[in-house]
C-alpha cells in the first residue's frame, strides 16, 4: 500500500515538474553588439600643406614700393570643426643704422636738441597693411582657384589684408590703417596698429569655423607710401623721408585653430 503511495506521488511530482516547465518555455531571439568603440577626434592644421608656416622677407624697400601678394593657405586636415584665428605678436621696430641724412631727417622731425634715441625705429608707422578709403585690390592666381577681387574697375591698387577661400570673390577687410604717425586718440598707425591683436575669419567662414578637409587663404600685402605722411588727428603733415633710412620691422604670424565649444 504504502509503494503505491510513493509510486503515485512521485507520478504528481514528474507531471507537475513537466507541466511547470511546459510554462517556461518562450519563443526568444538575440544579437551581440560588437565591437563597442569610443575614439578621440582630430584637430590638425596645415599651413600650406606642411607642420609649419613658413615666413616672408623683403628687404631694400624704398618709398613708393609695394610687396608682393603673401598667402598661407590654411586647412583642417583632422576629423573636428575647429575655429580659425590668426595673430599678430607685437611689431618690433628697429632702427638698424644711423647715417648722416638719417640724423638730419630725425632733427628736421623732432626738432634740434629733441632727437629720442634712435631705437626704435619708425618703419611701422608707414607700412599699411590695410585699406585706405576707397582702395580695392585684385588678385588671381591662375590654375590654383585663388581669386580675390574687389574693385569694379579691375584696377590693382596697393593696400591688403585679409582672408579669402578658393574662388571667393571679394576679399575680408580684416583691419583698417590708414594713418601714421604718432599714436593718438584715433589708434595706433600703420602696421604697428595690428600688433598683439588676433583677428577670426570675418564671415568668410560661418562663425570663423574651418570644417574637416576645408582650406582658406590668408592674404597680406604692404606698401610704403612715395612721400611719407603722418596724420595729426586734423590734418596730414609731412614727415621727412630718410628718417625711415635703415629702418625694419618684424613680427610672428601664429595661425590657430581651437576646439569648436
Amino acid at each position: 500500500m504504502k509503494s503505491r503511495l510513493v509510486i503515485s506521488l512521485m507520478v504528481i511530482a514528474l507531471a507537475a515538474a513537466l507541466i511547470g516547465g511546459a510554462t517556461m518555455a518562450w519563443f526568444s531571439d538575440s544579437h551581440v553588439s560588437t565591437p563597442n568603440t569610443f575614439a578621440a577626434g582630430t584637430l590638425d592644421l596645415k599651413v600650406d600643406g606642411q607642420d609649419q608656416a613658413v615666413g616672408v622677407s623683403l628687404t631694400n624697400m624704398a618709398p613708393g614700393d609695394t610687396s608682393s601678394y603673401y598667402k598661407w593657405v590654411l586647412k583642417n586636415d583632422g576629423t573636428l570643426p575647429g575655429k580659425l584665428s590668426v595673430n599678430f605678436s607685437p611689431i618690433n621696430n628697429n632702427s638698424n643704422i644711423m647715417n648722416e641724412p638719417k640724423a638730419i631727417a630725425l632733427e628736421e622731425y623732432y626738432g634740434a636738441g629733441n632727437v629720442p634715441d634712435p631705437n626704435p625705429g619708425h618703419l611701422g608707422w608707414f607700412l599699411k597693411p590695410g585699406k585706405q578709403p576707397g582702395d580695392g585690390v585684385v588678385i588671381l592666381e591662375e590654375g590654383n582657384g585663388w581669386c580675390i577681387i574687389d574693385n569694379p574697375d579691375g584696377l590693382e591698387l596697393p593696400h591688403s589684408m585679409g582672408w579669402g577661400p578658393k574662388g571667393w570673390t571679394v576679399p575680408s577687410r580684416i583691419h583698417s590703417q590708414w594713418q601714421a604717425g604718432p599714436p593718438h586718440p584715433w589708434g595706433i598707425p600703420g602696421l604697428n596698429g595690428l600688433g598683439g591683436k588676433t583677428y577670426g575669419t570675418f564671415g568668410y567662414l560661418t562663425n570663423d569655423i574651418l570644417a574637416p578637409g576645408q582650406e582658406v587663404a590668408f592674404f597680406l600685402r604692404v606698401s610704403l607710401d612715395s612721400d611719407l605722411q603722418r596724420w595729426d588727428g586734423t590734418k596730414w603733415i609731412d614727415v621727412p623721408d630718410n628718417m625711415i633710412q635703415g629702418d625694419s620691422v618684424d613680427f610672428t604670424l601664429t595661425f590657430k585653430l581651437d576646439q569648436v565649444q
